[in-house]
């Protein structure tokens, strides 16, 4: 879809639903079928299993604004959890489900979305690994005013976090309008899954940021 053609909530919800369940089980099937131990291999580590059902939301510090775009990301930093990733751009494919990328220590940016930097959220998505290291395993450890950047072909943003949340898949299309906002300051949301239950995700972990400034 171009990036010109305007998507309704209607679309948003149906496609959200979609994202979720794509996300999960493609993350969940890359932890099973690629890291599933041998038998001489110790335990996976322990996913939380506690899901919180109220969202931890922080003030901004600033009032949010709309900045320069930066083009197609290709780099993610977030020091406070250790994420330094390529940015790979991932789309819809022909039954509406987003790919992700095939590397868990990758991330992908949706490309039939915003760019980091225009009106609206741009959106990244990257994997949680129940037996060995996804890029976001530790993406629910973000608090408030944690800051990461984005490096794109013309330029680098910084965002701030705002907020974040855990929601059960279920749940997704009533989150959806705010995860793929398309209007108003410049944004970035962060997802993965979470709730490992022994075989499947069954939740997804939302972080939302505001654009500081180029950097």
């Amino acid at each position: 879809m171009s990036r010109g053609t305007r998507r309704g909530p209607g679309r948003h919800r149906r496609l959200a639903y979609v994202l979720a369940v794509t996300v999960a089980v493609v993350a969940a099937v890359a932890a099973y079928v690629v890291l599933r131990p041998s038998d001489d291999q110790p335990e996976p580590k322990a996913r939380p299993t506690a899901t919180r059902t109220n969202p931890t939301a922080w003030p901004s510090t600033a009032t949010p604004k709309v900045v320069k775009p930066i083009g197609e990301p290709t780099q993610l930093v977030i020091r406070g959890i250790g994420v330094d990733a390529k940015v790979l751009p991932v789309g819809t494919t022909a039954k509406g489900a987003q790919e992700v990328p095939a590397s868990l220590h990758d991330t992908g940016w949706w490309k039939d979305g915003q760019q980091p930097g225009q009106p609206g959220n741009a959106v990244i998505v990257g994997h949680t690994a129940s037996k060995a290291d996804g890029v976001f395993d530790e993406l629910s450890d973000l608090g408030k005013g944690d800051r990461l950047t984005v490096k794109g072909r013309d330029g680098t943003l910084t965002y701030r976090i705002t907020s974040e949340k855990e929601i059960k898949v279920a749940d997704f299309a009533a989150e959806s309008d705010q995860i793929y906002r398309e209007t108003g300051a410049s944004g970035l949301v962060l997802m993965t899954c979470g709730d490992w239950n022994g075989s499947r995700f069954e939740t997804t972990v939302i972080a939302y940021a505001e654009a500081v400034g180029r950097s």
